[in-house]
């Protein structure tokens, strides 16, 4: 199985003229699976020559904004590309609802659309079986934050943010989306072959230190902000001793 993993976005959450916001694209053979779909996505899985019909699974990350607002753009460009066979929309459990309810007010209509929807619910532990690749689900605590707001109002959010370690014929990559830290990662990187790990919101010496000791073999730093330094970063990595780090651009393809 060929495998590779597209960068489509990524910008960190404040919008770039230059990025787009999350999304990649795991490529199977002739098989699509897109993770997360940032504001852009669907404008960029286009410019790179993506194949809308192609597309077998969607799976998201978490509900923030830069993560999640290209959904509804995304199906509607499956939609009017001429998608007949089922969609299956990977969503975090606390979104499911919301997300269906949104549909509903944006016309996205399952009597409208000739093909169906399934959204099937994340939960910390879901396993994702898919034609020769396992997707893990890993809870994070990039929402844990928000515990005070959602106690004071009673509010149904669960904090739910996912990690998704990808496997398939010996090779594993992981993709971090956003974290509460890169503790977060814990032992889920150990002989990694790639890990795609989001910049915003981690400590590089300690990124670098976990991924030394764990023994990754490679790893690409997205979700970078406007004024990230590039050249701090790469500096940092090889004062460390690790050489094989590099900064996420859109339309980079990483081969597994």
């Amino acid at each position: 199985m060929n495998i590779s993993f597209t960068v489509l976005g990524s910008s960190a959450g404040m919008p770039q003229a230059s990025r787009v916001n999350s999304g990649y694209v795991l490529k199977a053979d002739s098989e699509l699976y897109q993770f997360d779909c940032g504001g852009g996505v669907s404008s960029s899985f286009r410019r790179f020559d993506f194949d809308p019909l192609a597309v077998r699974r969607i799976i998201i990350s978490h509900t923030h904004a830069d993560h999640i607002s290209d959904l509804p753009l995304f199906v509607q460009m499956l939609y009017l590309a001429g998608r007949k066979e089922t969609l299956i929309i990977h969503l975090p459990e606390e979104a499911i609802e919301p997300v269906k309810n949104y549909f509903s007010t944006l016309y996205l209509f399952s009597e409208k659309i000739p093909f169906k929807i399934e959204f099937i619910p994340i939960m910390k532990g879901s396993v994702i079986d898919i034609n020769g690749l396992t997707v893990h689900a890993i809870l994070n605590t990039h929402l844990i934050g928000y515990t005070d707001i959602i106690r004071e109002y009673g509010l149904a959010n669960k904090m739910q943010c996912f990690s998704y370690l990808i496997q398939a014929e010996g090779k594993s990559m992981l993709y971090s989306a956003d974290l509460g830290s890169e503790k977060d990662l814990g032992t889920f990187l150990t002989d990694l072959d790639i890990l795609v790990v989001e910049s915003t919101h981690i400590d590089l010496p300690s990124l670098l230190d976990i991924v030394i000791d764990h023994n990754v073999q490679k790893v690409v730093l997205t979700h970078t902000a406007e004024n990230y330094d590039t050249n701090r970063t790469l500096s940092l990595a090889q004062k460390s001793g690790y050489d094989n780090l590099i900064i996420a651009e859109d339309g980079m393809t990483i081969d597994l």
